[in-house]
This record gives C-alpha cells, sequence and structure tokens, in this order.
C-alpha cells in the first residue's frame, strides 16, 4: 500500500476550508424544546452506508451514537470501542488512545462522508491523522450502499522518522444489540452493555489482501442469517496481529484488571506495554447472555520511515432488516458482486478505497466549485455537501424482497425511506411533505432511488385504506387512507412500513391536507425535468386522476378545518398563499405536460388562471398575504410560493408576475428574517410586521415563532432564483452558521430554531432542502441498479 501524501494534505485542506472544523466540543448554544430528544453538542458525523448499519465518533474520538438497525437511534458510550497507538523510543513504551481528553491537540475537520481527526502533543513524536469514511459516492449507489467503513490512520514523524509504532483498534461484538423502540429524549434504560450477547463469537479469518482480520458473528437458529462484523488491519507495516476474542469488561475476582486473562484489561495492558496483540491466552468461545465480546487487530511498524499510513476496515454484513411489526426484508446490496460476505466486503474496501477516495475528491471538487460559481459562500457550499449526511443518519431503510411477502398497496420489491425524524410524531418513512422538500438531495446524488420513493408515492396516491381509527384532534372515526389523497407517510419503524401506510393518521387527518397532493404532482414532474428521464403514460395518468379528484374542491380549496396542511399547528383558514401557489403551478405544470404530449391543456390552463385569481385576492401591494381569513391575514410565509419555483423550473408559465414574487421575497426576507433577531437564526416560517409574537396555535409552540430550517433553505434558493442574491446569501449564511458555526447542533440538524436558543426535532428530513442551492450542479445517472 502506497499513501499520495499530497492528496491526504489537501484533503485535509479542503476540509478546513469548506466543511466543518473545531478544535474542542462547542458550548451548548441551543437545548432541545420539550419531547425532542438532545444527543449533546459533541458529536459528529455518521459513518455508514445508505440503508446499512451507521454510527458516529465524537468530537472526543468516541463511539457512541448509533444507527444499526433502520429506525433506531441510541445515543451510549461504548467504550470498548476505540484506536490506539503506542511506539517505543530508548527502551521506554508509550502508549495512547485516539481520543481528545487524553491531552495534546486535537483538530476534527469534517467534509461529507470524510471525517478527519488530527492528533498531536509533546509525548508523541509524530502527528496522527485519523481519517474516516464510507464510500458513499454521489452516482454510485452500488457502492453507497456498500456497509464497510474505512478507517485510516496516518502517522508523520516532527522530526527526523518514525520510532518502533504499533497502531490498534478494538471493537466490540455488536451482534443482538437492539435497542427499544422509543423515540424521545428520555429513553431510561442502560443500552450497553445489555444483556443480548448469547451466542456471539469471532473466528479467525485470512484476507487475499493480507494483513490480519478476526470475523465477529453469532450463533443463530436455522434459517436465519447472522450478523456478521469483519475487523481487519493493511497497510505500511512490517507485521500485523490480532486478539480473537476477550471480555469487554472486567470480573469481580479480585484481580487487577491487567492480569486478568481473557478480558479487555489484560488485552489493552500488553498493547500498552509491548505493543503487541495475542500476550494474554487467546481463543473463541460463544459468549452468554451477559458476557460482552470483543476482538482487535493491530499493525506493528519498525523505526526509520518518515511517515506511514495503517487502514483499518469494518464490513458490516447485517443483510436482513426487521421492523416493529416483525416483518423481515433482505438489505439489496447482498445480490451485488463482492458483497457475498464480510470478508469480501472488506477485502474489496482493502483493495478499492484509495479510488474511492480519488472518485470523492472529484466529486467535492466539482460541487464546491458549482455551488461557488452559482455565488454562494465557501462555507455554505461545504454545509451543503456535509447536509447529503442527512441520507445516511435519518434511519435509512433500504430493502427488498419481504418475508412473508408484503400484502400492502405499494407494488415494487425494492423500496427506500428517510425518517422525517426520531421523535413522537416524526417518526414515519418517505413522509410526504417534507420529501417534496428535500428530494433533490437524492435526484442529485442517486437518481434512481429518488425514483424508488416517487414510485412508492406514486402507488400509494392510487390506493386507499377504509379501516377506521380515531382522529383524536377531531373526535372522529376516519379512514386510514382516501383513494387520490397522498399519504403523511410510507409508515412506522416500529410498525409495517412500507405495507401500511398513513400512520400520522392519529392526531389529525393528512387525508385533509390541501397542499399535499399538489405538492406530489409538482415534485413529481421536478424530478423528471431535473433528471431529464420520461414519464411515462401510466403515471401521467395517475397524477392527472389524482388533480382531476382535487378539481372537485375548486381550483384552490379553502383550508376549513384546523391541521389541515403541512402546517397542521397553524390556524389558515380560508384561502391560503402556500395552497394557492401549488395549485397554480400544478395546474401550470399540468397544462405544460400536456400541451407537450399533445393533448388538450385548456382545463388545465383554465384552473391554472383561477388560482392565479386567487393569489391577487392574496396581494397586498408588497406580498401574498398568508391567509384570506383569520389569524394570519397580515401574515407572510417566505417560502410560501415555492410551487411557482418548482413550476419555472419545469419551464412551466404560470402567469404570476416575476416582479410581484420578487417583492412577496423581499419583504419576506425584511420581515421574517433581518426583523427576526437581525437575521441572526434564519426567517420565520411565518411573521408580521411589527409583532414580536405569535401566541401559540395548537397545542404546544410549533411552527409559530420558529425557523423551520428546511423552508429556510427553500427561501434562500427561491431569492437567488429571483435575483436577491445578497439576501439570499445573508440567509444562508445565518443558518450556515446556526448549523456549524460552533453551536453544537453540528450533524444533527433539527427541524426548527428559534432566537431564544431552542431547536426541535433533531435529525429532520426537511433540511435536505439545502440541495436547491445547488440546483443546477449536474445530476448523473450511473451506477444504479436495473
Amino acid at each position: 500500500m502506497s499513501t499520495d501524501r499530497s492528496a491526504v494534505a489537501a484533503r485535509w485542506d479542503r476540509a478546513r476550508r469548506y466543511g466543518f472544523t473545531t478544535t474542542r466540543v462547542p458550548s451548548t448554544a441551543f437545548v432541545a424544546k420539550h419531547r425532542s430528544h438532545d444527543d449533546g453538542p459533541g458529536h459528529g458525523m455518521f459513518l455508514g452506508p445508505l440503508g446499512g448499519p451507521a454510527f458516529s465518533r465524537d468530537l472526543t474520538g468516541r463511539f457512541n451514537r448509533w444507527h444499526l438497525h433502520p429506525g433506531t437511534h441510541l445515543v451510549e458510550d461504548v467504550d470498548p470501542a476505540f484506536l490506539a497507538v503506542h511506539h517505543e523510543t530508548g527502551g521506554t513504551h508509550h502508549h495512547r488512545v485516539l481520543r481528545a481528553e487524553v491531552g495534546g491537540s486535537h483538530e476534527v475537520a469534517t467534509l461529507f462522508p470524510v471525517t478527519h481527526e488530527r492528533f498531536a502533543s509533546a509525548e508523541l513524536p509524530f502527528v496522527v491523522t485519523l481519517s474516516a469514511f464510507s464510500p458513499v459516492i454521489p452516482g454510485d449507489e452500488e457502492v453507497a450502499g456498500l456497509p464497510v467503513v474505512v478507517l485510516d490512520v496516518h502517522l508523520e514523524a516532527v522530526s527526523g522518522t518514525l520510532p518502533t509504532v504499533d497502531v490498534a483498534m478494538f471493537w466490540p461484538n455488536l451482534g443482538g444489540w437492539r435497542p427499544s423502540w422509543v423515540t424521545t429524549d428520555d429513553r431510561g434504560d442502560r443500552a450497553w452493555p445489555g444483556h443480548h450477547h448469547a451466542g456471539n463469537v469471532n473466528r479467525a479469518v485470512s484476507l487475499d489482501t493480507g494483513g490480519m482480520a478476526v470475523l465477529q458473528s453469532r450463533e443463530m437458529l436455522p434459517g436465519r442469517a447472522a450478523p456478521e462484523t469483519c475487523l481487519s488491519v493493511t497497510g505500511e507495516a512490517d507485521g500485523f496481529s490480532r486478539q480473537l476474542q476477550y471480555k469487554t469488561d472486567q470480573n469481580a475476582t479480585g484481580v487487577p484488571d491487567h492480569e486478568q486473562a481473557f478480558t479487555l484489561g489484560a488485552v489493552r495492558h500488553a498493547f500498552a506495554t509491548t505493543g503487541r496483540l495475542a500476550a494474554t491466552p487467546d481463543g473463541s468461545w460463544p459468549a452468554h447472555w451477559h458476557e460482552p465480546v470483543g476482538s482487535a487487530v493491530a499493525a506493528h511498524l519498525d523505526p526509520g520511515r518518515r511517515s506511514a499510513r495503517v487502514r483499518f476496515v469494518l464490513a458490516m454484513d447485517w443483510p436482513e432488516v426487521t421492523f416493529g411489526s416483525g416483518r423481515a426484508w433482505r438489505r439489496p446490496y447482498k445480490a451485488a458482486p463482492g458483497r457475498t460476505s464480510a470478508t469480501a466486503m472488506s477485502e474489496r474496501a482493502h483493495r478499492e478505497a484509495d479510488s474511492w477516495l480519488t472518485r470523492l475528491d472529484s466529486w467535492h471538487q466539482e460541487t464546491l466549485q458549482d455551488l461557488t460559481r452559482l455565488g454562494w459562500s465557501d462555507s455554505v457550499a461545504g454545509c451543503v455537501i456535509n447536509e447529503l449526511g442527512l441520507t445516511t443518519a435519518l434511519g435509512t431503510a433500504w430493502v427488498e424482497g419481504a418475508s412473508p411477502a408484503a400484502d400492502g398497496p405499494l407494488e415494487r420489491d425494492e423500496h427506500l425511506g428517510l425518517l422525517e425524524g426520531f421523535d413522537d410524531g416524526y417518526f414515519y418513512y418517505d413522509t410526504t411533505d417534507l420529501w417534496h422538500y428535500a428530494f433533490p438531495a437524492l435526484t442529485t446524488a442517486w437518481p434512481r432511488l429518488g425514483d424508488l420513493v416517487f414510485a412508492d408515492l406514486e402507488d400509494a396516491l392510487a390506493a386507499s385504506d377504509l379501516r377506521e381509527r380515531p382522529v383524536y384532534r377531531v373526535a372522529e372515526t376516519r379512514p386510514m387512507l382516501h383513494a387520490n389523497r397522498l399519504p403523511h407517510d410510507l409508515g412506522s419503524a416500529p410498525e409495517d412500513p412500507f405495507v401500511r401506510l398513513n400512520g400520522y393518521v392519529m392526531r389529525d387527518d393528512p387525508n385533509t391536507w390541501r397542499d399535499a397532493t399538489p405538492a406530489h404532482v409538482l415534485a413529481r414532474l421536478t424530478h423528471t425535468r431535473l433528471t431529464g428521464s420520461t414519464l411515462t403514460e401510466r403515471s401521467w395518468r395517475r397524477l392527472c386522476h389524482a388533480a382531476e379528484s382535487l378539481a372537485t374542491l375548486g381550483p384552490v380549496p379553502r383550508h376549513d378545518e384546523f391541521g389541515d396542511s403541512t402546517w397542521d399547528n397553524l390556524a389558515l383558514r380560508g384561502h391560503s398563499t402556500y395552497a394557492a401557489a401549488l395549485y397554480a403551478a400544478m395546474w401550470a405544470v399540468l397544462s405544460h405536460e400536456a400541451d407537450r404530449r399533445g393533448q388538450d391543456a385548456a382545463t388545465y390552463d383554465a384552473r391554472r388562471a383561477a388560482a392565479v385569481t386567487v393569489l391577487d385576492e392574496l396581494w397586498n401591494g408588497e406580498f401574498f398575504r398568508a391567509a384570506t381569513v383569520g389569524k394570519y391575514t397580515e401574515a407572510v410565509m417566505p417560502d410560501s410560493t415555492w410551487g411557482l419555483f418548482y413550476a419555472d423550473i419545469c419551464g412551466a408559465p404560470h402567469g404570476v408576475p416575476a416582479e410581484q414574487i420578487r417583492s412577496h421575497l423581499r419583504a419576506a426576507y425584511e420581515i421574517c428574517h433581518v426583523g427576526y433577531d437581525d437575521g441572526r437564526v434564519g426567517p420565520l416560517l411565518i411573521g408580521e410586521r411589527d409583532l414580536h409574537r405569535y401566541e401559540r396555535d395548537g397545542g404546544e409552540e410549533l411552527q409559530v415563532n420558529e425557523v423551520l430550517v428546511g423552508s429556510g433553505w427553500m427561501f434562500a434558493a427561491m431569492l437567488r432564483h429571483a435575483g436577491l442574491a445578497a439576501e439570499a446569501d445573508d440567509v444562508a449564511d445565518s443558518l450556515r452558521d446556526v448549523l456549524y458555526g460552533g453551536t453544537g447542533l453540528q450533524f444533527r440538524t433539527p427541524a426548527s430554531v428559534d432566537r431564544d436558543g431552542r431547536f426541535r426535532a433533531p435529525l429532520n428530513m426537511r433540511p435536505l432542502a439545502i440541495w436547491w442551492l445547488g440546483r443546477r450542479t449536474r445530476s448523473t445517472r450511473t451506477g444504479g441498479r436495473a
């Protein structure tokens, strides 16, 4: 293995210039609102593939956020997971765990999907740079779904050459570890080490790439696939060693920890004092239920080098996904070449990791160049890239082949699901009102996976579920799903996702939402336009049929029930700009598409004109008012004309003067952004000139008096589209500073923040709307499955 030192330095410099960088854990600038979980301010980027096991390493170097099963989010410091270095100088042994709290300097620089950590201290005669990544490469979904994590340890002598150096990675067997389906901030139980270890066992394996490897597995009943993890090491080393198995905690035997054979205490002591593993008795045995076990591998370097690299790989072959209902699915990667086992995937990662990094370098350079050419600052451009990490962090499920076979309305066997979030009320896959903001992230990076979600939503749009259940706000029983009404979601992880839909029919009734179906029609046709694909006749007819079913409510329906829009905590009444703009745009895009297909577009165009008339009634000479009746008749919603933005992208004339839209956006900027704490935290979702605070509407203070991060990113994109570049920059810079400006919100993007220093619903899907900022970035359809 050879290392391109200049490439390593360039990645570090690029991450420091554009990405998130820090030398300390940020202070807590924002605290969680009631019922929102709070991971704390020290967390880093998730490592892991699209739809596979993922975890993160925090800003002190601890592995402590875990998404091992789709839909489960757990914060737990697993102390037996760590990397360490040993060096010998003049017969004296020195040992250091690669964590910040040990002393010296520690800097983190992250540009998704690669995170770098640099360690230096007076006790180290070399600088350690740890670079960790998974090959989540836009344009190549096959590699992006590969369940591997690569951790490169670079050693650079401070002066002269390196002494004798040893580098080791210690990793627990995580088989059987599944937290409960609790989604709120207070889980109330200790998850690790727990009592799930029965049958966990490790065995030695060999790699064609050389080095050293251990396969961590689990004894399973016949017919069940065992989760397997291959921990391996290669690199510029003179030798390798491993400790096959040890107990990761100590025994109450009265014997000092370092003298307890078969335990981590003895293994760690041996490495600290000799630089070698296997200095304590080695072997393998099936663990008991209360007996956590782990493995370690190490590389050993003789003195004399100026620099060196050691590469560790974790390949996690966890082929089954089981949701709360008990239905099991397989992960699609098992059908791909080179993915037949954890060992094979580990070998592939050792062979191809340098190529993956080169491809990521090219993507970083091209994307940053595109974004800065569009006018965005370096820090905002880097924020766009880092926020793509939400695609792997949102409890993502990429599944196929259900057992027992799925009996729901979705016709395809393969599904991709991103959670709206992990808190109560958000715990749903592909929540449609957020997806219609977020889809450009998938459209740009992995368009076929975006196709999968749109195909499922298309099937759901044609489905119905007449089972009735209580809807608590209206105190009535109502059907789960009406035909030609887009569901709120494709199911919840603790239930039966992709089979039982519209799980949000509980507090409110999303079947009444005025904006969901027109938003889907617009998003579907915009996705088609952005990818350069062709809408099938079947898909076209389904969209038309759904639109026709809405026409019975008029060209723009009125709001007549509390919560009958995505803004289900706002008391919108009468006509709203949000819905009117969506309908005007939907009829415009349908007219444009019908004309393109050689079909009669006159009916659609007449409805478009009628919808524009409703917008005229909402126009006050400066902006489009949020509603015609009730509390918000003098208010403005910054992104409420996003439907017209989509129509522009589709090339569909909507008939609303560009100067009116520009005036609306400028007024919204002045009222909701500058007028809200001088723009420090971004634009309010809804605001009114000279009004400092709204009374809450729907029980909790949600949506009112809040900056909705995803809506803010949409607003920034619309401002630039309208030629308001300075305003766009101001909004984008404020949102970037909230997320990555030392606030402690990095890599846990919330749904909302406010000027009182509170956030809500961290790890939220709507902020993927940031990818509208680079919407001219070239999309690619390479690397997809047939």
